[in-house]
């Protein structure tokens, strides 16, 4: 266990244990961030499972700091991973939840600063010539972190909106002449993979280790896919554009909401300034309305080259909040 000048001390993931101090955090936190859903317990159980490049019992980190009688209690906690992006990086990130007693008396950057020293430990483990740079995100609610971020040298590298779509009002967009959308079948699941690995390596947020060969099976079978609403348009034998739509139930009943998602919206280069993504995401739209939604989501990076942020606007999205990527160069 690390001690800090402040009393507050830091101690690895005792397993399930904690699973219901980490819940405590994450709802007190997201509450006093002006979220609309709270954290569950599936949530913790599924940030605690192993994976590939996260190692939960080192890099989930718990702050605790002196309680009533003195004894210490999880007043927030962390979690810490990497990735390869763009141009020969390495992304080092965190994930951190503080309960709102505990913000602005110096915890928080505490935090920061014990994942940074992991984060470097990691770093030492793999080959030096990378560009490495810490990571974080935060959404426009989250100013309390946005702030600790920004204090501990963090800088705001790029924006994704958030955006909806009521679906009272569907615009018309015909599918491009030559092509049709068929239904999605399983010996279909291979070439959207393909296609959206082709189409993902370009995007500013991308991970290199998702797209490997031994990740399509894991891919293939999500449970989160929805086969069934996919909207695909062939040309041949060949995938023109896609929009993989999705709805997630469970989400739906706990926020009280009917809203699907207009997700992975790809169109290849042989295809593109036909109108095929228009055609795409007002199927999409509408096959969302006829199993009961009454809007749908997407998420669009603010720099994206193909235009897609103009594109949406002018089909009737709008934004609602506001994600920001903060960057910083490891030392």
């Amino acid at each position: 266990m690390k001690q800090t000048d402040s009393s507050v001390t830091f101690r690895p993931l005792h397993g399930k244990d904690d699973y219901l101090l980490m819940l405590a955090v994450a709802q007190g936190s997201n509450r006093a961030d002006g979220f609309e859903g709270t954290s569950t317990l599936e949530d913790i159980e599924r940030v605690c499972t192993p994976a590939e490049n996260y190692d939960p019992a080192h890099d989930v980190l718990l702050t605790l700091a002196a309680g009533k009688g003195g004894e210490p209690s999880v007043i927030g906690y962390s979690r810490v991973s990497w990735y390869s992006g763009l141009e020969n990086t390495r992304l080092y990130w965190q994930v951190s939840f503080l309960l709102p007693e505990w913000r602005g008396q110096g915890v928080w950057p505490q935090m920061v600063q014990e994942n940074e020293r992991r984060l470097r430990a990691i770093a030492a483990g793999h080959p030096s010539n990378t560009r490495c740079l810490f990571q974080a995100w935060a959404n426009d609610k989250q100013r309390d972190w946005t702030e600790v971020l920004e204090s501990q040298g963090y800088r705001a590298v790029r924006y994704f909106f958030n955006m909806l779509h009521r679906l009272e009002d569907i615009p018309d967009r015909p599918l491009p002449s030559g092509l049709e959308v068929r239904p999605v079948r399983t010996e279909h699941f291979r070439s959207i993979w393909q296609v959206q690995k082709e189409e993902t390596r370009d995007l500013f947020e991308t991970v290199a280790e998702d797209w490997t060969e031994d990740k399509y099976p894991a891919w293939r079978d999500n449970p989160a896919h929805t086969p069934e609403l996919w909207q695909v348009a062939w040309d041949g034998d060949q995938v023109a554009g896609m929009v993989l739509a999705r709805i997630d139930g469970a989400e739906n009943e706990e926020l009280g909401r009917k809203r699907g998602y207009t997700e992975h919206i790809f169109v290849r280069r042989p295809w593109r300034n036909r109108g095929l993504a228009s055609a795409l995401i007002a199927a999409s739209l509408r096959v969302l309305r006829a199993n009961g939604m009454d809007e749908a989501e997407l998420g669009v990076d603010s720099e994206n080259k193909s235009g897609a942020l103009g594109l949406y606007q002018k089909l009737g999205y709008q934004t609602f909040s506001t994600d920001t990527w903060f960057r910083k160069p490891m030392e």
